[in-house]
């Protein structure tokens, strides 16, 4: 499938999508929150792999919960799933200056940070004559987006003159058509851990204190004409979900985990029950034989030590793999592991195979594995060690020129479901929903 897909498209560097383990890792990590439900963040293209593919597919598998980032993000996955899919989109990153409007006429739910966004809304929400669900989103010691005790002191007096207004607003329409609703209503609380990706760290056990006095303060304060009956609370993200027990809220937002990619620095993907989603593979496109002394790739930062060969794979920082990962990277070609020397280029890279009577069998077109799960080739884990980053980096940088193709696709059963949008019967084995 993917070789007919390069043929088909031109490229050569490949990004394959498991959508079969995409749905197993969502179903283990929706068991291990249980009882709160899942939220799958899709955020910067379902993280490098293919919003086009890792939605449709968790859709068809039962999932409704979604969060993006970006309005632009929440519209093209509104979009994308459809109108009547049924799905609750949040998205959480926009200035005051963004058109909101697209967001409340496809019923995408905001994440408020500030009183400005608290105001954007509810314009939003008059400017449309509906009603713009948000979520209060609370600083409790990240020190980046979410709203401080005294923006929180000005977003309630806010909605108390809010409320009075549509109380009053509500009267007067009663006596001459049909009622109004309230440009805003609050459906959520939510914040983000800081250091959840550290076991025990204090930081953590504060920013809990710190949301349960917020969230003591909300109970008691919010308007109740201006709140949902069943609040949903999200604090947990990737670390959090499989680090606290019990998981706090009422809903996780796992991103990372979903990919198949370990959120901690000393546990891996596969010691969490966690299958890597994404294979990025390229081809040889040159082997030669080079003298000792031979230089590779820009700068000749690397000479051959010996009389050795060559070999050229398609793929570079064009392609997302960082240039300092020259020198330092590994791929696999037919199961055997070979450096990357010299400099990684914009749309290729060197390896040393070694010479031909000691060196591995390597030719013209053969698969190379650039980023595997660690056996069929290096993780991004080992990619991230390389590049002295994060695993969530390496993936979410493979750029769109990269083809992202599909495979190990669910069964026609998740198929059909996908396309008539009918969630598909509860699977109890999970011990949770969704």
């Amino acid at each position: 499938m993917a070789a007919a897909a390069q043929a088909a498209t031109g490229s050569v560097v490949t990004a394959r999508i498991d959508t079969a383990a995409l749905i197993d890792n969502a179903r283990t990590v929706a068991a291990r929150v249980a009882p709160a439900r899942l939220m799958a963040v899709v955020k910067a293209d379902a993280y490098g792999h293919s919003i086009d593919i890792v939605a449709p597919a968790l859709y068809a598998a039962g999932l409704r919960d979604f969060a993006v980032a970006t309005v632009p993000e929440a519209v093209a996955l509104s979009q994308l799933l459809g109108p009547d899919s049924g799905a609750r989109i949040l998205c959480w990153l926009f200035d005051s200056a963004a058109d909101l409007t697209a967001c409340t006429c496809a019923g995408i739910e905001l994440g408020i940070s500030t009183p400005e966004a608290l105001e954007a809304a509810i314009a939003a929400g008059r400017a449309t004559g509906r009603t713009q669900d948000v979520h209060l989103k609370l600083d409790t010691g990240l020190g980046r987006n979410g709203l401080s005790l005294s923006q929180l002191d000005t977003v309630l007096e806010r909605l108390r003159a809010l409320a009075a207004e549509s109380s009053i607003a509500a009267g007067a329409q009663a006596t001459t058509g049909p009622p109004t609703s309230a440009p805003m209503r609050v459906t959520g609380i939510m914040t983000h851990f800081a250091n959840a990706d550290i076991p025990g760290d204090p930081a953590t056990a504060d920013q809990l204190h710190r949301f349960d006095s917020f969230y003591g303060r909300l109970q008691a304060e919010l308007p109740s004409d201006l709140r949902a009956d069943d609040l949903r609370v999200t604090l947990a993200n990737s670390p959090a979900s499989l680090s606290l027990d019990p998981v706090p809220g009422s809903h996780v937002r796992a991103g990372v985990i979903l990919y198949g990619l370990s959120p901690f620095e000393n546990r891996t993907a596969a010691q969490l029950g966690l299958t890597p989603v994404m294979t990025l593979t390229s081809r040889v496109l040159n082997v030669k034989n080079v003298p000792a002394g031979q230089g590779a790739s820009y700068g000749l930062t690397y000479r051959a030590a010996h009389d050795t060969r060559f070999a050229l794979v398609a793929g570079g920082y064009g392609d997302g793999l960082p240039r300092i990962a020259g020198n330092r990277g590994e791929v696999t070609v037919r199961g055997r592991r070979y450096p990357i020397v010299g400099r990684i280029a914009m749309d290729q890279m060197v390896l040393d195979i070694g010479p031909a009577e000691t060196g591995g069998e390597v030719a013209i077109g053969d698969e190379v594995v650039v980023i595997g799960d660690g056996a069929t080739g290096p993780s991004a884990e080992e990619w991230a060690a390389w590049c002295e980053t994060i695993n969530y980096e390496i993936v979410t940088c493979i750029s769109p020129r990269v083809d992202r193709i599909a495979v190990g696709a669910p069964g026609e059963a998740a198929a059909g479901e996908a396309a008539t949008g009918a969630p598909p019967a509860a699977d109890h084995t999970r011990g949770g929903g969704w």
